[in-house]
C-alpha cells in the first residue's frame, strides 16, 4: 500500500493513550494521520507482547485499520543474527497484517562484515513479505559511507531517513540536504522523511515553528509522506507539538503530476575514498550529486570569495563570523553545534595543516541556497556544502581526502 501524508511512529505502545485502542484510533483521526508505525521487533525478538504472551499491538492495529488508516511495522535490526532477525520480521508483519515493514539499522551495520549481513537479512524478508519495505537511518549517507546502502536498498522501496535537526533550528535546509544525498545514492528509492518530535535530555525541543518549516519543505519538495518520532512522547509531553501536526493540512499532490523537487543532481569532483571495512556497497564520493554550474570555470561568487580569504587567514574567529549563532557544522562522524565549537574546530583544522599551506578554490556550484565547493590545501583535497541562508552559514559538511 502506498504511503502519503503525516504520520507517527510509536515507540512505547502502552504510553499512547494508555495502550487503549479505541482512543489511539481517536486520536489519529482527530489529529488527520494518515498513517502509523508501530514498534514491531528489536533485533530477534518480538516487541509489543507482554510477559504473559499477550499481544497488545495487534488490537490497536486492528482499530487503526478500522478506521481506514494504514499501519506499518518498525524493526530495530543489528546484523549479528540476519536471518533470526529476518524470521521474526516476517512472523510479526504477517501475525499483525501490516501495511509495512521500516527497517531501522544504524551504528551497528556499520561494523566490519555487516554488509553480508544486510545483504542475508534483506534477501530473506523480501523474498517472503508481499509489503512495500522503507529503510529508516541516518540522514547524511555521505558521512556514514560504511553502512552498507546499497545492500538494504536493493530490498527497500522507499528510503525514509531520520531528519532529526537536533540540537539547532533549521529543519528545512536539513531535509533538502538529506533528500540530495539520499537521492544520490546507489539504489536510491522514492525519498520519505521523518522527523523529529521529542525532547533531548540536553533540553533541546524543536519549536512548532521547526515543525511547520518540515512540514512546508516536504511538501515543496514533492515528498508524498512524512512522519515524526514518537508520539509517546510528543503527545504526553509536547502537546503543542501534537497540536501542530495535528494542524498542519497535509495538501495532497495530483497522482498525475511529478514531484517537484528544489535539488537537481549533477556531479562535482570528489576525494577519492578508501572502500568501506565491512565490504559494504557504501556509494564511492565521486558519485554523490551536486548542481551542474560545477563544471564551469572557477568564478566564485563574493560569498564565496569571502569564504575562502577567512581560510587563507587561518584566523578561526573570522571564519566563525561567517557562521549564523545556531550552525552546525559536520566532518567525518564529527558535528560541531555553534560559534564556540566551530571556532575550536577549525583552530584545529588549521594547526593540522603544513606551514604555509594554502587554500585554493578548485570548483564551485551554486544550487540555490546552497554552495559546492572543492578545494585543495597542503596536498589535501576538501568537498565542503555551504547552507547560506540570510548571509550566514547554517549548515557546512566538509569531507576531506
Amino acid at each position: 500500500m502506498p504511503i502519503q501524508g503525516k504520520g507517527f511512529f510509536i515507540f512505547v505502545l502502552r504510553a499512547c493513550e494508555g495502550g487503549n485502542p479505541g482512543a489511539i484510533q481517536l486520536a489519529a483521526q482527530a489529529a488527520g494521520l494518515s498513517h502509523v508505525i508501530v514498534k514491531i521487533a528489536d533485533g530477534t525478538n518480538p516487541f509489543g507482547i507482554d510477559p504473559n504472551g499477550s499481544d497488545y499491538t495487534l488490537p490497536v492495529v486492528q482499530a487503526l485499520h478500522a478506521a481506514g488508516i494504514p499501519v506499518w511495522g518498525w524493526h530495530s535490526v543489528y546484523g549479528d543474527d540476519p536471518e533470526g532477525e529476518a524470521v521474526v520480521a516476517i512472523q510479526r508483519l504477517n501475525h499483525l497484517g501490516l501495511d509495512g515493514y521500516v527497517v531501522n539499522a544504524g551504528a551497528e551495520y556499520k561494523e566490519p562484515g555487516k554488509g553480508q549481513s544486510a545483504r542475508q537479512f534483506m534477501n530473506t524478508a523480501r523474498s517472503a513479505l508481499n509489503l512495500p519495505i522503507a529503510l529508516n537511518s541516518y540522514r547524511f549517507p555521505n558521512y556514514h559511507l560504511d553502512l552498507p546502502w546499497g545492500a538494504f536498498l536493493e530490498g527497500c522501496d522507499y528510503h525514509m531517513p531520520q531528519v532529526y535537526w537536533e540540537p539547532i533550528h533549521n529543519p528545512g535546509s536539513q531535509l533538502r540536504e538529506s533528500k540530495r544525498q539520499c537521492d544520490a545514492l546507489p539504489h536510491a528509492r522514492p525519498y520519505l522523511a521523518s522527523g523529529a518530535a521529542y525532547g533531548s535530555p540536553s533540553g533541546w525541543m524543536p519549536s512548532q515553528a521547526d515543525l511547520v518549516e518540515f512540514l512546508g519543505t516536504a511538501h515543496d519538495l514533492g515528498i508524498q509522506a512524512v512522519n515524526f518520532f514518537s508520539w509517546d512522547e510528543c503527545r504526553a509531553n509536547l502537546p503543542m507539538l501534537w497540536e501542530t501536526v495535528a494542524g498542519f493540512t497535509w495538501p495532497l499532490a495530483s497522482p498525475a503530476a511529478p514531484a517537484v523537487s528544489k535539488t537537481v543532481p549533477a556531479t562535482l569532483p570528489r576525494p577519492p575514498a578508501a572502500p568501506a571495512a565491512n565490504g559494504s556497497e557504501a556509494p564511492s564520493p565521486a558519485a554523490v550529486p551536486a548542481p551542474a554550474q560545477a563544471s564551469a570555470p572557477v568564478l566564485p561568487d563574493a560569498f564565496t570569495a569571502q569564504f575562502m580569504a577567512a581560510l587563507n587567514s587561518r584566523q578561526p574567529m573570522r571564519i566563525s563570523a561567517l557562521y549564523g549563532p545556531e550552525a552546525m557544522r559536520v566532518r567525518a562522524d564529527q558535528t560541531m553545534n555553534g560559534l564556540a565549537a566551530i571556532q575550536m574546530d577549525y583552530d584545529a583544522f588549521f594547526a593540522s595543516l603544513p606551514i604555509g599551506a594554502t587554500f585554493n578554490l578548485v570548483n564551485v556550484g551554486i544550487q540555490g541556497v546552497v554552495r559546492y565547493l572543492t578545494w585543495e590545501a597542503g596536498g589535501m583535497t576538501g568537498l565542503t556544502t555551504l547552507v547560506v541562508e540570510g548571509g550566514k552559514i547554517t549548515l557546512d559538511y566538509t569531507l576531506i581526502g
